[in-house]
């Protein structure tokens, strides 16, 4: 009889023991009640992120606003007015020929992005060779957010380098 409640009493000791090193390191020895409170808490977190998530993509259709808006205002402003006046052409003529416009950049924008948002501009026929360029080390780490006026007469370094707040080449 002395050996088994000395053998019963090792016992508890040891499952005890286990009970105390599972609350320690917050595993789910035994017990449903911690399984529910990280369920509960899971899905709390879950529901932050996806509010998180809906107020980014709101922010987001935001900006895609504004920039259509900016375009469609830029757009206005290049038109060219009609006037008979032939030194007024001649001047229309090469401003048509050099097409500006402004890129923005925003925390978490790509450099696809930026590169769509050029070729959309206008200022360059293929986004894809300004995205390449800047893909490069010593671009790729340092664009700026801001926004950034460049037109079709520069050349991709140029472009590259307004776009990291690096010294434009003289």
């Amino acid at each position: 009889m002395k050996t088994f409640l000395r053998a019963f009493g090792i016992a508890l000791f040891l499952v005890g023991a286990l009970l105390v090193i599972g609350k320690q390191l917050q595993l789910p020895v035994l017990s449903n009640e911690a399984t529910s409170f990280d369920t509960k808490e899971q899905e709390t977190r879950i529901i932050e992120l996806e509010q998180q998530l809906a107020n980014a993509n709101a922010k987001v259709a935001e900006l895609e606003q504004t920039i259509a808006k900016n375009e469609q205002v830029e757009k206005e402003a290049n038109k060219p007015t009609a006037d008979n006046n032939s030194s007024e052409e001649v001047t229309s003529e090469t401003d048509n020929s050099i097409v500006s416009g402004t890129v923005l950049i925003y925390e978490g924008v790509s450099i696809y992005d930026i590169g769509k948002q050029v070729e959309d501009l206008g200022i360059l026929e293929n986004g894809r060779e300004l995205e390449l360029f800047l893909s490069k080390r010593e671009y790729s780490r340092s664009i700026q957010k801001g926004q950034f006026e460049l037109n079709s007469s520069m050349t991709l370094e140029q472009m590259a380098r307004i776009l990291t707040g690096k010294k434009a080449l003289q």
